[in-house]
C-alpha cells in the first residue's frame, strides 16, 4: 500500500494573522484543504500562530467538507491536526460534530429552521 503524503496546511500563513473569525478566511482554508483531499493526498491542519478562531471561520474552512466528502474519505484524507491549544481542538470538535449531525439529516433540518423562521414571522 502506498503511503499518502501529508501536506502541510498552515491556517495562520492562508489568513495573514491569528485572528481567524471571518467565514470569508475560512473559505480560502477550506479551498487549500479541499485541493488536497481532491488530489489523493493527506491535508494536515496546523493551528500555529492561531489566536482567535469563531466557529463561523471552522465551518466554512473545515464543516462544509462533511457535505462535499463522505466521513470515510475525510477519515483518511484528513491528519490529526498539528500545533494546536486545547481549544482550538474542543472548538474543532464542535463544528465536525455539528456539521456530521446536519449533514447526515440536511433535508429534515432545514425542514426544522424553516418551521422554526416562519413561526417567527407570525
Amino acid at each position: 500500500m502506498v503511503k499518502m503524503k501529508a501536506i502541510r496546511i498552515s491556517i495562520s500563513s492562508i489568513v495573514g494573522g491569528g485572528i481567524c473569525v471571518a467565514a470569508s478566511d475560512g473559505q480560502a482554508v477550506h479551498r487549500e484543504i479541499y485541493k488536497v483531499i481532491s488530489s489523493g493526498e493527506r491535508a494536515e491542519i496546523s493551528f500555529f500562530g492561531v489566536t482567535r478562531m469563531t466557529t463561523a471561520f471552522l465551518n466554512a474552512a473545515v464543516g462544509q467538507l462533511y457535505g462535499e466528502f463522505d466521513e470515510e474519505t475525510l477519515k483518511k484524507h484528513l491528519a490529526p491536526p498539528v500545533d494546536f491549544e486545547e481549544w482550538h481542538l474542543r472548538r474543532l470538535k464542535m463544528v465536525v460534530d455539528r456539521a456530521k449531525a446536519y449533514f447526515s439529516d440536511r433535508k429534515r433540518i432545514e425542514e426544522i429552521f424553516d418551521s422554526i423562521k416562519h413561526d417567527d414571522d407570525d
